[in-house]
């Protein structure tokens, strides 16, 4: 096997001083060797080359603790000494030596490991590992006790009489390399994708059962195992998604400009005549964007996790840029039913019970009204307040002629300079607009993603679900508001079934009582260039809302920043992960009011029951 190349005492020592400062540890070693510690933990995965396999190498770098290492290196020394320094804070070191198994056509993950000990760890990875028999058949894991804790052609990295005497336990795992082709060593890319996000969780899962019955320290979760620090790669994949996605505009390039005059000429023409609507000049190509968007290399992100969020909203980036292409075509609305979905049978039911319960919209109780100004003063209060918790942001109100009612953008909060509001809604908008849009927004912005503050896939659905919720909470959610997210998902309904503009238009005056305007109006939404089915999705998240809360879900980590419901899990193991930090909460959740009616929305409520 030719001589052994040790590693250099200076460079040990270096790497030592490295760990106890507890900072991210990344360290080129001889012969293309890499190792990688992201913080203080009690273990390590170790993967010996001859020739290094780019794609299992790229297995071990999910993991927050590795070192991949030329196999001629003799990487005793360097393994002892990270031991000493971890063992400082723990009591016991594990090390998995993983290595691929290249035989055609083998199944099998071996995982080799002393008799009698860390029985928790091994059958962790067997039950891992065995998961991938859902997709590839045949898969199965074996423990074997007396088996070699290394590859055949190689030296244990260390002997059992000295590990056991210092604490360390060894594993080895034979892994078969079912995600390339054997002869041809082409990649099956999809399947690779699972099978590296099934390896990164097993191998946390086990260790967790290690740190667990192996010593004293307390982790909550085996999440808590998985990376803190995020790479240069990851970050320049997240800064170039938001930069399209941002420089597209999509709803601003998709929404009427001249909805107000069309207005004015559907009345005029008795509502006989459907509008002709005006849109933006798109002044980017889709195609040159869509290059710019496959050229971002999310295959290369280490992280299973951040890879997935950043693939999901990279496809709907591709979506609405197909979107842009399709403006004013039949396409458009196809395009937009694989993006935002179509009704279903749950969603619909429950948008005619609200309007079967509520069939008329609610009168004004109060004569007090507040123009723009007595607005802006009573939300400027609230903006001050989250002023002192993000000072860097810059929070502001602006009263504006050229806004529809009230809007947030980023950090302002936006007014129609014609604006009259029932005085009793005043505190309910606030809290919908400032103490969620602009709080999940500021939130996202101390985030080390951009995708936190952007939004993520499909995001509106549980921002808008939250801002309701808002409403509820404290005391301001009317049967209008009700009404509208129903009616809402009745005109898509109605759109996607095939009714034209006028029949949807009439069907929601006469058979749900909307007024004139307001049908026009969520008409229009729905129509708004070739057919958009985006406005269902805002009761929905009301709907996927409330059942998250009533089975226990937390509501404070959806202030993190902007995502859907269906990331939750997500953002709850980037939270265990410390990648992303604890939100700043909306100071409303303090009023006593308030946590009464959090408490039966835990118990469960209809969604007929949110009106006060």
């Amino acid at each position: 096997m030719g001589k052994k190349v040790h590693v250099n005492s200076e460079i040990i020592e270096a790497i030592c001083e490295k760990i106890n400062s507890d900072a991210p540890l990344n360290y080129e070693l001889p012969k293309n060797g890499w190792l990688h510690i992201d913080k203080f933990l009690p273990f390590i995965c170790i993967y010996r080359f001859k020739e290094p396999d780019v794609y299992f190498s790229r297995l071990l770098k999910t993991q927050a603790s590795y070192l991949i290492i030329d196999e001629t290196i003799d990487i005793t020394k360097l393994l002892e000494a990270i031991r000493l320094t971890i063992s400082e804070k723990f009591d016991t070191f594990l090390v998995l030596e993983v290595w691929p198994d290249v035989k055609n056509e083998n199944t099998k993950f071996n995982i080799n490991c002393p008799e009698n000990v860390a029985s928790e760890t091994a059958i962790a990875l067997k039950e891992g590992f065995s998961k991938l028999a859902n997709t590839y058949p045949n898969v199965s894991a074996n423990i074997h006790a007396n088996g070699l804790k290394h590859p055949k052609h190689l030296q244990p990295i260390a002997d059992v009489e000295t590990s056991k005497k210092t604490g360390m336990l060894l594993i080895g795992v034979e892994v078969p390399v079912l995600y390339k082709n054997s002869e041809t060593g082409e990649l099956y890319s999809l399947f690779f994708r699972e099978f590296y996000s099934v390896f990164s969780e097993t191998i946390k899962r086990a260790v967790y059962e290690f740190i667990r019955v192996q010593t004293k320290d307390d982790f909550d979760n085996y999440l808590m195992l998985g990376k803190t620090h995020i790479d240069e790669i990851t970050t320049k994949a997240d800064a170039e998604l938001a930069s399209i996605s941002e420089g597209m505009s999509f709803l601003l390039r998709t929404t009427p400009v001249n909805s107000n005059e069309e207005w004015e000429k559907f009345k005029e023409n008795k509502f006989k005549k459907i509008p002709s609507f005006k849109y933006r000049l798109i002044s980017i190509d889709p195609e040159l964007e869509k290059r710019k968007l496959y050229n971002i290399a999310i295959d290369e992100i280490e992280d299973p996790t951040i890879a997935f969020i950043l693939r999901g909203k990279r496809l709907e980036i591709e979506k609405q840029l197909t979107m842009l292409e399709e403006r004013g075509t039949q396409n458009f609305k196809f395009v937009g039913e694989s993006l935002y979905g179509v009704i279903n049978k749950n969603l619909l039911k429950e948008a005619k019970k609200i309007l079967k319960k509520f069939p008329k919209r609610e009168k004004m109780k109060s004569a007090n009204r507040f123009n723009c100004t007595e607005f802006a003063k009573h939300a400027q209060e609230e903006i001050d307040y989250y002023n002192s918790k993000f000072p860097n942001l810059n929070l502001s109100v602006e009263i504006r002629n050229d806004v529809a009612g009230i809007m947030v953008s980023k950090t302002k909060l936006l007014i129609n300079d014609q604006i009259s509001l029932d005085a009793n809604r005043c505190d309910a908008l606030i809290q919908h607009e400032v103490g969620t849009h602009i709080l999940t927004y500021c939130n996202g912005k101390r985030q080390p993603l951009q995708q936190m503050f952007e939004g993520f896939e499909g995001y509106d659905q549980l921002q808008e679900g939250l801002a309701v919720i808002a409403e509820y909470l404290v005391g301001g959610l009317t049967v209008n508001r009700l009404r509208l997210l129903a009616g809402r998902v009745i005109a898509v309904q109605s759109m996607v079934n095939g009714a034209t503009f006028i029949e949807t238009f009439k069907n929601l005056c006469k058979k749900y009582s909307f007024s004139e305007r307001i049908a026009y109006y969520i008409t229009m939404r729905v129509y708004r260039g070739g057919g958009l089915t985006k406005d269902a999705v805002y009761l929905a998240g009301l709907i996927d809302l409330l059942q998250y809360l009533k089975n226990g879900g937390n509501l404070e980590n959806l202030y993190t920043g902007k995502f859907n419901i269906t990331h939750t899990a997500l953002i709850e193991e980037l939270l265990y992960r410390k990648v992303l930090k604890k939100p700043e909460l909306p100071r409303f959740l303090e009023r006593k009011s308030v946590q009464k009616r959090l408490k039966k929305l835990y118990k469960g409520l209809e969604i007929v029951e949110l009106v006060n």
